[in-house]
């Protein structure tokens, strides 16, 4: 009996993540990007745990909203708001183990649409200046707390 119901909780664990997964990939009302651009890549020299550990910290340092994260998954979904030339961001960040202690860094940009129902996103403004600056962020992170 008492497998069950750790059988039971894993399961609703592993539901629990997927369905945060698939709201992470999947939000509605945005302007998205068709895939993943070059400038919204980046390798680090550091193990994916102190890389998501950064990430999440530069994130906080920059002000930015985090909406959801999933340690486990190391993907983190967060806001960035308006600016002058934008209505705002949504990002989604997500840290994946590479050969040789490097970890490969992602970020899927989510443009915020105008208020009213025929809102539109920005044409001006693509996210890239933030992408580049969460990068040098996250790279001065690992840089100033290094491996033990």
């Amino acid at each position: 009996m008492k497998t069950c119901c750790v059988s039971m909780h894993s399961s609703s664990r592993l539901m629990a993540t997927l369905a945060l997964l698939l709201s992470m990939l999947v939000p509605a009302g945005l302007h998205a990007q068709e895939s993943v651009p070059d400038w919204a890549k980046s390798t680090f020299s550091a193990a994916s745990d102190r890389v998501f550990d950064a990430a999440l910290a530069s994130i906080a340092t920059l002000k930015y909203e985090v909406q959801e994260k999933s340690t486990e998954s190391k993907i983190v979904r967060f806001r960035i708001g308006r600016s002058a030339f934008s209505w705002g961001y949504l990002m989604v960040l997500k840290v994946s183990q590479g050969e040789n202690n490097a970890s490969g860094v992602s970020i899927e940009v989510y443009r915020m649409r105008g208020p009213g129902p025929n809102g539109k996103a920005s044409l001006v403004a693509s996210g890239k200046k933030e992408v580049r600056k969460l990068f040098q962020a996250i790279e001065k992170e690992l840089e100033s707390n290094p491996q033990p």
